[in-house]
């Protein structure tokens, strides 16, 4: 599991150069290529280092985050039938003095894998199982133990099946697998580094949100929803001493991101958000209504009282035991006059930021003739929750005096928050050319909030997996000394390249 689970997870590729020889890697959705794996080796650290080396904690909220989903707890216990045939990991990898790597995964639900090892040494630093001896094409093979891709097995689903061919060690978790690459071999093709970098990935997005197993345990929706169509390319790199990862695709031209200055003030994370379709659901969970799972029928359910005078059952009391009949669901609300309100602005992008202190603030386009329709639909959400909201010149109250949504306009654009003081010195945005998606996170503010965020998701249990805890601030904790995130993607004509810098203290 350490090596082959957690190399997906690195996600991305190596140097071009033209006279590269191909690893023969069979076509798949996913695969990994790496043409410097030295320089792989010297970026490996921290938990990620320990993952891969299969020396991760056991209590290590990403790996305990994996085991919980279906694949995850599957692919760990086949990963401990396959280490007893051949135990496997980045050190084994690395004992070999690769000058070239990849995978290729075939089927996530069948763990159908290929791993390629290009090495110049003839005598291998671990023992490979003998196995029954076999030949394709006057290569000889040997398969260990028949995995799913060949007998769609329960038992096996990761099996072992290995060849030497032209330098390159094949490791395969199926005989089928491994025939495809020697295929591969025979015909002289493969793959190559597909970026500049010591890591590169080549995505097919169809095949993938295709998948089944893809769709329930990706746990965000930007990968299933997301307008990136075709191949995805992506590569690691180090430059100027940071790790950099690069992306290109197609993907559909939108309206020009907007930016804004976030220099003097206490900004933990901020970015521009190019789905309209996400900002209603910003708005009402992140400042209107925050809960994290708020009701889509949230108005008040009412059903008919008991007849005081029935002759049978009870008359004057309810039974809290039982659930309330369709009659007494609760309806939409308001909820459909905020949906035409933003169809009609349109809603093309909004801008988000958080604060140190923990405030929130989004930034949406209004023109000044829609604000006041705007804030009686705010007015109408805050009196729904909490009984009554009191109206000020730039802010709505409810209860006491208590705080329920503040703004501040800034030209055509729109800053909200739930309170006046989160708004002070908030800049005027400006659209940039050519820019359509953007954002920064400040790791160390993101740390600081792991506490009351694991609280907010609850528990981890299998077949429950909270995407934030176990996810990001899992993945966080491999990599201490990162301290910032950066992301930018520009748009020309129908593909897209984006970069993501890490940035270190």
């Amino acid at each position: 599991m350490k090596t082959l689970a957690l190399l997906l997870a690195l996600g991305t590729t190596t140097a071009v150069v033209a006279a590269e020889p191909l690893l023969p890697l069979p076509e798949a959705p996913v695969v990994l290529v790496s043409s410097d794996p030295a320089a792989l080796d010297r970026v490996l650290t921290g938990g990620l280092r320990a993952a891969l080396c299969g020396k991760a904690d056991a209590k290590d909220p990403v790996v305990n985050g994996l085991r919980q989903t279906r694949v995850g707890g599957k692919l760990d216990e086949q990963w401990a039938l396959f280490a007893a045939d051949l135990p496997l990991s980045w050190s084994e990898i690395a004992a070999m003095k690769p000058t070239a790597l990849g995978l290729a995964l075939l089927s996530a639900g069948n763990l159908e894998a290929v791993l390629a090892i290009r090495t110049p040494l003839a005598q291998l630093p671990l023992a490979l199982p003998a196995g029954e001896t076999r030949s394709r094409g006057g290569t000889s093979y040997a398969v260990v133990s028949r995995g799913a891709g060949d007998e769609r097995t329960l038992d096996r689903r990761l099996g072992l099946a290995w060849a030497r061919v032209d330098g390159t060690l094949l490791v395969a978790t199926s005989e089928r697998a491994l025939l495809l690459a020697l295929d591969r071999a025979a015909a002289k093709q493969g793959y190559a580094s597909f970026l500049p970098g010591f890591l590169s990935a080549r995505l097919d997005l169809s095949a993938l949100r295709g998948d089944r197993y893809f769709r329930r345990e990706f746990l965000f929706a930007e990968g299933l929803e997301g307008t990136e169509s075709g191949v995805l390319l992506c590569a690691l790199r180090e430059e100027n001493g940071r790790i950099v990862e690069v992306r290109e695709g197609e993907s559909a031209s939108g309206p020009a991101a907007v930016r804004w200055s976030l220099e003097g003030r206490r900004v933990a994370a901020a970015g521009w958000e190019p789905s309209g379709r996400r900002f209603a659901s910003a708005l009402r969970r992140g400042l209107l209504e925050p809960v994290p799972s708020p009701s889509a029928r949230p108005g008040l359910a009412l059903k008919p009282l008991p007849d005081p005078n029935a002759a049978q059952g009870e008359r004057y009391l309810v039974d809290l035991t039982k659930p309330v009949p369709a009659s007494g669901e609760g309806d939409a609300a308001e909820l459909p006059r905020w949906t035409a309100l933003l169809e009609g602005l349109p809603v093309e992008g909004w801008g988000w930021e958080t604060g140190i202190d923990g405030s929130r603030r989004l930034l949406l386009k209004v023109p000044p003739a829609k604000e006041a329709a705007f804030l009686t639909l705010a007015k109408a959400t805050l009196t729904r929750r909490a009984g009554a909201a009191t109206p000020a010149s730039s802010r709505l109250d409810v209860g006491p005096s208590l705080p329920g949504l503040a703004w501040v306009r800034r030209g055509d654009w729109l800053w909200l928050a739930t309170s006046e003081s989160y708004l002070a010195g908030v800049p005027a945005p400006a659209p940039e050319t050519g820019l359509v998606r953007w954002s920064r996170l400040d790791l160390d503010a993101v740390r600081a909030e792991k506490n009351p965020w694991r609280d907010a998701e609850g528990a981890s249990f299998e077949g429950r997996v909270r995407p934030f805890s176990d996810r990001i601030l899992g993945l966080f904790g491999w990599a201490p000394g990162t301290a910032w995130v950066t992301v930018e993607r520009r748009q020309e004509g129908s593909r897209f390249k984006e970069r993501v810098v890490f940035g270190s203290r």
